[in-house]
């Protein structure tokens, strides 16, 4: 789904989010400065592979961080939810689920 979308329309989703908010490069920047505001989130410098997202994310105007986040949100909202007897709770997020 997400190849059918153009660049254009996650440049449209990012210019609704604020670059003067505190999520954005600014919160990247406090990640460098180990003042993450989650636990979780700080655990974003763990890896070298999202601790180099961080550092572009923070040393950019914002534009590359908002057009991210809005792909992002898009493919989240593509996703399908399970109901019914469908759903699964995950007791073990580490434990790989097959299904019968």
């Amino acid at each position: 789904m997400e190849s059918s979308v153009s660049i254009e329309y996650y440049q449209g989703l990012s210019s609704s989010i604020s670059s003067g908010s505190v999520f954005g490069p600014r919160y990247c920047e406090s990640l460098l400065r180990g003042r993450g505001l989650l636990f979780a989130d700080q655990q974003l410098m763990a890896s070298d592979e999202t601790a180099e997202l961080v550092r572009a994310y923070a040393f950019n105007d914002g534009t590359t961080f908002r057009i991210d986040f809005a792909r992002a949100m898009v493919k989240m909202s593509n996703l399908d939810v399970l109901t019914g007897s469908q759903r699964q709770i995950q007791f073990n997020c580490s434990r790989l689920v097959t299904s019968n």
